[in-house]
């Protein structure tokens, strides 16, 4: 496995999930939903400079940075982040007009989670492995999110009388 590519094709992919959240951030009149997305931008944004030091460990030392600090620190962001900004919580007080957007962004963190796990499955090398495992937790958090809130509100509008 090339893991400079791999790394470099993660960080891409991290970029792309960043410009899809901070555009449709700007879609929503609501408020709440719009911080919403815009966090998730950052949380991605994290993501890719978590994959960029990876990377330039791996090309100045031919390893990864797997040092019980900075895979903390990685960890602890997130969590301390999800924890202190209540999305959970957010999310399902927000109004997404747009059931669409809510499942393009389920569908974008299940593809980072399985390109991850099939990463992790793929790396000969141990540092590596551990390195996109823990990515694609952290991806799976944000799949289980979004996709508990999208079947959510599908069983809400479902439900609906027709005519509103």
């Amino acid at each position: 496995m090339n893991y400079e590519q791999v790394l470099r094709y993660a960080m891409q992919m991290e970029q792309d999930g960043m410009s899809f959240f901070s555009e449709k951030a700007e879609l929503f009149s609501n408020p709440t939903t719009t911080k919403l997305f815009k966090d998730l931008a950052k949380i991605e944004h994290e993501h890719y400079i978590y994959l960029e030091r990876q990377l330039n460990s791996y090309l100045e030392n031919n390893e990864f940075d797997l040092s019980d600090e900075a895979m903390k620190r990685e960890e602890n962001i997130f969590k301390n982040r999800e924890e202190s900004e209540h999305i959970k919580e957010t999310l399902t007080e927000s109004d997404i007009p747009d059931m669409t957007i809510l499942r393009t962004a389920f569908l974008i963190e299940r593809d980072f989670k399985e390109f991850y796990e099939n990463a992790a499955k793929d790396a000969e090398d141990d540092g590596i492995k551990q390195v996109f495992t823990k990515l694609a937790k952290w991806e799976a958090g944000h799949e289980a999110l979004f996709k508990n809130e999208y079947d959510r509100l599908m069983k809400e509008y479902m439900t609906l009388p027709w005519g509103g």
